[in-house]
């Protein structure tokens, strides 16, 4: 009897397991540092009651696996790979699931860092603070800026300015992509901060600084956006707008479309009460950034794309009245091998502006006061496309182009008063001067980059070429009554009605090769070799207006017209060192400039030569686990530019005229930083000292 009612038992449970839903599971297993796909790794499925085996399989060249007729149920994954730290997480199947990309780290690196996996609020990862944001309370509506607020060692001020760790934000992407340039506001502003899965936040690095493992010490902040993945599928957007129905408002439009790893996003804002630019919660769900995150052991993660937005409401002065617009497509296909993304803004921003100072000089001799009051009225516009496509080429090589391009035209008109006074407030001068600009410029900035790794682990060579250009055009009048007193009376007056005519233009071409050889298991050196040639003209000529009323008359006293040719040849050399508690890279660096100056008004020409020395140390040391010390130098010298060796008289400013020196001499600069960070995990307590 017993036996006929296990029978029957083994028979039921036989009969509901294939009757039962089955499932598959799937995914894709690539190299965390270099993003290689690994092929034949061992993907196990285990119950998680029990830790019995109950599945396992291997991925194929491309690094997929698939395990298909799973049960639903609790299991763990575990993922082997040589030389590559196992992988372990429990799953609960309930139905299919595409797990995505799983990156797996090198057994050797992970004596290189700390990585924390918990439920706390903070994780550190090398240099890289990641915090998780659904840990930080906020209120229902609140966007990325919001949020920041909220975490250790962000600040945030009324124009969206942001501060971490002891350092500004240059930098926001949102999932590694670029969004809408560089003005961090377009992100997180826009942004709510309910989308946001976490924020990771990490210095500012070129690709070959990344490389060498030695940053320059004036690096800002970049933080990137990381959005849930519900939030990244379908279509979203926001409109947004406030009056008060007289003389200020503020609006704002902004929409995303997602299909697969294509995004389209558009945007416009009307605004006078900021510049109208988005900031970085927006800019982080149009997907304005690109995806140029790599690890690096002694510096953590880095980014390195775009250039200065002068449109941002961080430079703003005056009473603003802005209208701005852009668009931005990404894509990314044949297995993400092939990336672009390029997008374009426009900008139009008008600003009146009234200023106060007031002044006191104390001399060796003597003291006097200045008080001067300007009124600005101008209106800058401007377009900008910034476009990216990059290739891998395989598993070792890619190549990526770059391109930034503006056409920027700019109209002033501003009016000054001023008055000096000696020690008894007796008058010394007074003056009243306008000056109405109007100025374009057209600029494009190219970028070539090929990356080139190999088998031996640590060695890798990059090659930049770049070509830019600058052209500006600029008309300014200069017109002014200059009054000097004598013992409190009007000794003489002096009048200035002048056109100035500024023409620059600017062409730039340079190569770069950074390759890295690894001399041991801790120990690889860096050498890196630039060419950089410049070929300017600047023409600079101003005019008297004649009796016809024409501004006809050339005053060569203010005029100056001169070509420049600098040619500059670049070597550094760098050690570096990667050990369990310890992290340190020294080296420096040797440059030789040569300017070619050639004044056309009176055919003299000028050669300038300086030699530029750059030594650079970093060091970095982990005390104990997720407590760490870091140092950094870097010397650097500035040669004088060259409107400062070029003797050219500016009285656009009667009362101050400027002239340039050719004597000058190279400057030499150190910079120190040293910063401590500790977090401890059971009480989720972070300090960071800068």
């Amino acid at each position: 009897m017993r036996i006929a009612f296990l029978s029957l038992a083994l028979l039921f449970v036989c009969i509901y397991q294939g009757s039962a839903q089955q499932v598959s599971i799937s995914g894709k297993v690539v190299d965390t540092l270099d993003h290689i796909s690994l092929s034949n790794a061992v993907i196990s499925l285990l119950q998680k009651k029990d830790s019995v085996l109950y599945q396992f399989s291997r991925s194929d060249k491309n690094g997929n696996f698939k395990i298909d007729k799973v049960i639903p149920g609790k299991y763990q994954l575990l993922i082997s790979y040589p030389k590559f730290a196992d992988y372990s997480d429990d799953i609960n199947i309930t139905s299919q699931i595409d797990l995505g990309t799983i990156p797996l780290t090198q057994k050797s690196l992970l004596l290189k860092e700390v990585v924390v996996r918990s439920g706390q609020a903070i994780r550190i990862k090398g240099d890289t603070t990641e915090f998780a944001a659904d840990s930080f309370l906020v209120r229902d509506g609140a966007t990325v800026d919001e949020l920041l607020k909220k975490l250790p060692g962000f600040t945030v001020n009324s124009k969206g300015e942001i501060t971490a760790q002891g350092k500004k934000v240059d930098k926001v992407l949102v999932d590694g992509e670029e969004f809408f340039g560089d003005d961090p506001t377009m992100a997180t502003q826009n942004i709510a901060a309910k989308a946001v899965d976490r924020v990771q936040v990490f210095d500012t690095k070129s690709e070959q600084q990344n490389l060498k493992g030695i940053a320059t010490g004036n690096e800002g902040k970049t933080v990137n956006i990381k959005l849930k993945d519900d939030k990244k599928k379908g279509a979203f957007g926001k409109v947004q707008g406030g009056t008060n129905f007289k003389d200020l408002s503020d609006a704002k439009a902004m929409y995303n479309y997602f299909m697969g790893k294509k995004k389209v996003s558009v945007y416009a804002t009307k605004s006078n009460t900021s510049t109208g630019s988005l900031d970085w919660q927006d800019r982080q769900k149009l997907g304005l950034q690109e995806n140029d995150m790599e690890y690096d052991e002694i510096g953590g993660y880095y980014y390195s794309f775009g250039s200065n937005d002068d449109f941002n409401d961080w430079s703003l002065r005056g009473l603003p009245n802005a209208y701005s617009a852009g668009a931005l497509y990404s894509n990314k296909w044949n297995e993400d091998r092939q990336n672009v993304n390029g997008s374009y803004r426009f900008n139009r921003l008008g600003t009146i502006n009234e200023t106060t100072t007031r002044t006191q000089n104390v001399l060796p001799d003597t003291l006097y006061y200045t008080n001067q009051s300007t009124k600005t009225k101008g209106i800058n516009q401007q377009s900008a496309v910034n476009f990216k496509y990059e290739w891998k080429i395989d598993s070792l090589a890619s190549v990526k182009l770059t391109s930034a391009d503006i056409y920027k035209t700019t109209q002033a008109f501003n009016t000054t008063y001023s008055e000096s006074l000696n020690e008894d407030s007796v008058f010394v001068n007074t003056s009243n001067r306008t000056n109405d600009i109007d100025k374009t410029r057209r600029q494009s900035d190219n970028a070539l980059t090929y990356k080139q790794l190999f088998h031996k682990k640590g060695r890798q060579l990059l090659a930049t070429l770049r070509l830019g250009f600058t052209d500006d055009q600029q008309t300014d009048q200069v017109k002014a009554l200059t009054t000097y007193y004598q013992n409190g009376s009007i000794d003489h007056a002096d009048t200035l009605d002048q056109q100035k005519n500024i023409n620059g233009h600017s062409l730039t071409t340079g190569s770069k090769i950074t390759y890295s050889e690894p001399l041991s298991t801790k120990w690889s050196m860096i050498v890196e070799y630039s060419y950089n040639q410049n070929n300017a003209a600047a023409h600079r000529n101003t005019f008297n207006k004649n009796a016809n009323g024409k501004y006809e008359s050339l005053d060569s006293l203010y005029s100056n017209n001169f070509n420049v040719n600098a040619f500059a040849h670049s070597g550094t050399t760098t050690f570096r060192y990667i050990g369990k508690k310890i992290k340190f890279a020294f080296g420096s660096g040797l440059s030789s400039v040569k300017l070619k100056l050639a004044n056309v008004d009176t055919k003299q020409q000028n050669t300038f030569n300086f030699l530029n020395v750059t030594p650079q140390l970093q060091l970095g040391y982990t005390l104990k686990q997720q407590t760490n010390l870091s140092l950094r130098y870097q010397g650097t010298t500035s040669q004088p530019s060259i409107d400062q060796l070029q003797p050219i008289r500016d009285n656009s400013d009667p009362l101050n005229v400027f002239i340039g020196n050719p004597n000058l001499k190279v400057g030499f600069t150190h910079n120190i930083n040293l910063n401590y960070g500790s977090y401890k995990v059971l009480t989720g307590r972070y300090i960071w000292v800068g």
